[in-house]
This record gives C-alpha cells, sequence and structure tokens, in this order.
C-alpha cells in the first residue's frame, strides 16, 4: 500500500493526459510524469543511498519538481519532509535535525551555510537532472509498503511555537483522500488543481485526490500567490479547484472585484489552515456580489451572530 501507487496506476490508464503545468505550459503528460518519478526514485536510490523509510526534506517554492520529488521519495519507499519555504533556515535545519532527514532538495542548492546542516545530511538543488541519466533500469513500480509505514512528516507549530512532527502513513493519506473527495466536491478528470498555497501544506495533499483522477496539476509562474494571475489561470483552463487560507480567500474577492471578474473558470475554492471570523465570511459571501463569484452559500452548521468568534 504505497501511496505512489495512485500515480502509478494513472500513468498505465492515461499516460497522454495532460499532467503537469507551469502557467499555461504543459511540462509532461501522465506517462512522462512517472517517468520522471522512476528516474529521480532511481537518482535516490543509485546516487544517494536512500533506503525505505529514510527521510528526504524538501525546502522550496512551489514548481513542478516539488511534485516530481514528492512521488519519487515514495515510489522509492522513503518518507517526504515537506518543510515551509517561508522558513527561515534556521528553523528548516532545525527540522532536518530532529526528522534525521539524509537529503534537502531547495532551490539552487545553496540555501544552506556550511555546517548548517547535519553531517550526515546533503543539500541538492532540485533543478538537479542528473536524476534522469541515474539509472538505465529505474524502479518500474513503487516500493512495497504496508499501510501503517510513514509517508509524510508534517511539521506544525502548537501552542508552545515549538515544531512538531505529525506522521502521516499511507494508509492515512489514502483514507484522507478518499473520504475528502465527498465531503468537499467530486473530483472531475478534467479538472485543474492550481497550486497558490504552499505544497508543503494542504495544497500537497490535495495532489493526491487529483493524482488519483489524473486531473491536471498547474503551478502559477509566478511560483506564488498572485490573484489575477489566479483569474488567467481560472479563464485559461476551466474547472480550476484551489486551496487558499483565509487572507488568500478574502484578497481574491477583494481583487476580483476590483477588477470586475465574474469567477469564469473557477469550479471549487477550498479554505483552511487557519481560522476565519464568521462575520468576515459573511461579508464575502452575503454582503457584497461576489457571493455569486464562489458559487457558495453559508452552510447549515455556520450559524452567524454577534458572539461568534471564529469559524474553520
Amino acid at each position: 500500500m504505497n501511496i505512489a501507487n495512485w500515480l502509478d496506476e494513472a500513468g498505465l490508464r492515461h499516460p497522454k493526459r495532460a499532467a503537469l503545468f507551469e502557467g499555461r505550459r504543459q511540462v509532461a503528460n501522465y506517462g512522462a510524469f512517472v517517468a520522471l518519478v522512476q528516474h529521480r526514485a532511481a537518482y535516490l536510490i543509485d546516487e544517494h543511498g536512500i533506503t525505505p523509510g529514510d527521510r528526504v526534506a524538501l525546502f522550496m517554492k512551489n514548481c513542478c519538481e516539488y511534485l516530481e520529488l514528492l512521488y519519487a521519495i515514495w515510489w522509492a519507499g522513503a518518507v517526504a519532509v515537506p518543510i515551509n519555504c517561508k522558513l527561515h533556515p534556521v528553523e528548516a535545519g532545525w527540522i532536518v535535525r530532529n526528522a534525521k532527514a539524509r537529503l534537502i532538495f531547495t532551490d539552487g542548492g545553496q540555501v544552506f551555510a556550511p555546517g548548517a546542516l547535519p553531517q550526515l545530511c546533503r543539500e541538492l538543488d532540485r533543478e538537479d537532472m542528473g536524476a534522469l541519466a541515474a539509472s538505465t533500469s529505474p524502479p518500474q513500480r513503487p516500493c512495497p509498503r504496508q499501510a501503517t509505514d510513514l509517508a509524510w512528516l508534517f511539521y506544525t507549530c502548537g501552542p508552545s511555537d515549538h515544531f512538531k512532527g505529525v506522521m502521516l502513513s499511507h494508509g492515512n493519506l489514502m483514507s484522507m483522500s478518499q473520504g475528502c473527495s465527498p465531503e468537499v466536491a467530486p473530483i472531475d478528470a478534467d479538472e485543474a488543481v492550481v497550486y497558490a498555497a504552499p505544497m508543503s501544506h494542504c495544497a500537497g495533499l490535495y495532489s493526491l485526490i487529483h493524482v488519483r483522477r489524473a486531473a491536471r496539476h498547474v503551478v502559477p509562474e509566478s511560483r506564488d500567490f498572485k490573484a489575477d494571475e489566479l483569474f488567467e489561470l481560472a479563464r485559461g483552463f476551466g474547472q480550476i479547484t484551489l486551496f487558499v487560507a483565509p487572507a488568500m480567500f478574502t484578497g481574491l474577492v477583494e481583487q476580483g472585484r476590483h477588477q470586475g471578474y465574474d469567477g469564469e473558470g473557477i469550479r471549487t475554492i477550498i479554505y483552511g489552515d487557519a481560522p476565519i471570523y464568521p462575520t468576515e465570511l459573511r461579508n464575502v459571501l452575503l454582503k457584497n456580489s461576489y457571493g455569486e463569484l464562489l458559487k457558495m452559500e453559508l452552510p447549515q452548521w455556520l450559524k452567524v451572530s454577534a458572539n461568534d468568534t471564529c469559524a474553520h
């Protein structure tokens, strides 16, 4: 039970279906996506001795290579340690040491000063194309794993402000993905998920659902959240889904009002990661014309009153 099996199956079923995009430019179809992952997995195994259960960290902004490396880590049977790219390198270094990561991929490969990482951990450039020439016979199938085997080591801050490693198994990720689609919105194969929020967090987890349906994955050219850029992508792709934090959610609506954007192309917006005040949500959805933009109504469980504090 390896979560990478979903990518393997998508590649076998729909090798010609578009998979990865940088802006409007297609980077790979599902057949090529699988091949990239296989060769990157071979690179991890052959060049760096990664074995099942080893931890590999990702400390970089959103990009197509992020998805390639994430699935390559699982393909090799290793554990992904995604780190928020907005953290300071000192904070990221603490996570690397706590996770006992063997490798960390970054933008450019020179984020950490000499001696800042543990002796047994090596920093690599995420654009290292040596991954494609690492092996003439890369692993054709994902490494077998058990449902209880660790897959994603997620670091979060709690009330004490110390980073905590949350252990998500292959079984956890599969159960979450299988339960999410009916609860949120059915995923259509023609849908495109746009990564405006960091892939190190919930946005990356939502990739699993879309890989399972062999849907499209779009990284904005800015590799960041820009409302006007997202509107253009929505118009171009249609049927887009994106995960946003509440502040991003409000920013989309305000920029949409400013530009006169009518919501064309947006199918689903999922928000989370932080509380949102019910009064703010009410103002967004009910008190201006952009309630129609999101095609949403306040859910029955959300009772808005002057005494409410927050809603998730």
